[in-house]
């Protein structure tokens, strides 16, 4: 804003100038040659306001992070940055042109009015010469005052006086000799006033281009800037395509993994039901076997008391052996085997006793750890299971990843590949905004000529008093 600021003014100085010269002008021919350059002027001021849009544009589209449209809007500012200096070398031609065309009218003007003093001075001496001879002495001094005039007029003397005392032919002729001298006081005052307006002109002028000189360059260094902003941004666009892209792989490979551990967790699960299987089929046959213990224990009671009867009826023979004396002594015999037999019961079921109830024990004990492992079996599964279906929501959701991921890479990729295009039209705009300082250098080059022009016009009227 600072910058089109500058240049508005800018032109806005030259264009009061102008206006100013057109009004000053002291021909019509000076009228036209700067109403040409105005016109020139005009036509490098749209394309200015032009250029600047399309500036202003390509900057707002690059802030946006527009990358394609800004490409678009960087070759059209440089299409109009081509355009501008075309315009420029143009309208710097015609200020050299106007400049010599000024200086030609000015030298013209003043030939032209030595050329005016010297028909005056010959017609003057020619007359002194033609009528010397018949006029008197007061005709020849007065004469000779006129050839005064006319010398201290040719001297480039304007300032002197005329002092008129007759009015015949003498006084006629001292008449024209003072107006042609106070109408070539006026042109030259003209001329020497044009000069120095000339000069004045061009000095604005060139403080002008100055101005734009110095507009541009900040501009040049700005869009340098910009340029190597654009230049990070697709080196950074680059590296975070590379690590996307590695994303990507840790992804797959991380869904890949998961899904493996699935499937070890599936096959887990299909065992841990097995096991579950297994534990209440062992359970179950436990229950069997402490039921035989119990019905082993019922059979031993049984036998016990067999035993016991066993035993009792061995005493009852011995006794009754006992009695028959000698006839019972083989039955007495056949009782005490039975007592030893029925006691060897006894001893033998008391054993198989213990022996049953140390195993309905282990049994039992056995029964209540299968149901506990049975039941940490049945929760794990569940909680197996509970875990599978967390691996496969992962699994899934890290499987949608992947997609997204490709998409993002896509997505910085093009941006990267975007950034680089308007690297690589900040590159082409700082050349053309450096080839437009480089027409503002010779334009203000020019314009210096043209000062000096305008001097040496100062210098060849300044001989003339005015």
């Amino acid at each position: 804003n600072r910058r089109d600021g500058l240049v508005d003014d800018a032109l806005i100085k030259v264009d009061n100038i102008l206006k100013r010269e057109i009004k000053k002008a002291l021909s019509n021919q000076q009228k036209d040659y700067w109403s040409d350059f105005k016109s020139e002027l005009e036509l490098y001021k749209r394309m200015h306001d032009r250029y600047g849009d399309k500036s202003e544009e390509a900057f707002s589209l690059v802030v946006d992070n527009q990358p394609d449209q800004a490409e678009f809007a960087a070759e059209r500012m440089q299409k109009s940055a081509e355009e501008l200096k075309a315009e420029m070398r143009s309208l710097l031609r015609r200020a050299i042109t106007l400049s010599q065309n000024s200086a030609n009218l000015a030298k013209e003007d003043q030939k032209r009015t030595i050329n005016i003093v010297l028909i005056a001075f010959i017609l003057i001496i020619g007359t002194t010469l033609g009528f010397g001879i018949f006029v008197t002495r007061d005709i020849v001094n007065s004469l000779n005052k006129a050839v005064d005039i006319a010398e201290e007029v040719s001297a480039g003397n304007l300032s002197t006086k005329v002092e008129i005392t007759s009015t015949d032919e003498i006084g006629q002729l001292l008449e024209s000799l003072k107006k042609m001298t106070e109408n070539l006081n006026s042109l030259i005052y003209k001329v020497q006033q044009s000069g120095i307006q000339m000069t004045s002109s061009t000095t604005q002028i060139a403080a002008s281009g100055k101005q734009l000189e110095a507009t541009m360059t900040e501009q040049l260094a700005s869009t340098n800037e910009v340029t190597s902003t654009a230049q990070e941004i697709a080196n950074t666009s680059g590296e975070l395509v590379q690590t996307m892209e590695q994303l990507a792989q840790l992804s797959q490979i991380t869904a890949d993994a998961a899904s493996h551990g699935q499937q070890d967790l599936m096959r887990m699960e299909s065992t841990m039901r097995h096991l579950a299987n297994a534990t209440s089929s062992i359970s179950a046959k436990l229950g069997v076997m402490n039921e035989k213990a119990n019905n082993i224990s019922s059979v031993v009671t049984t036998i016990t008391k067999v035993a016991d009867q066993t035993n009792l009826l061995s005493l009852n023979a011995a006794i009754e052996a006992e009695k028959a004396g000698e006839y019972g002594a083989g039955f007495a015999v056949v009782a005490r085997e039975i007592r030893r037999l029925a006691d060897q019961t006894a001893v033998a079921t008391l054993e198989i006793e213990t022996m049953v109830k140390e195993m309905q024990s282990a049994v039992s004990t056995g029964v209540m750890e299968m149901d506990k492992f049975s039941k940490d079996v049945s929760t794990s599964v569940e909680n197996v299971g509970k875990i599978s279906e967390q691996i496969a929501k992962v699994i899934e959701q890290v499987q949608s990843l992947t997609p997204r991921f490709e998409m993002v890479n896509q997505s910085v990729e093009d941006q990267s590949k975007s950034a680089q295009q308007i690297s690589e039209a900040m590159v082409q705009l700082s050349e053309a905004s450096q080839q437009t300082a480089d027409s503002l250098k010779d334009t203000n080059n020019a314009l210096e000529r043209l000062d000096d022009t305008a001097q040496g016009l100062q210098t060849e009227v300044s001989v003339f008093q005015v």
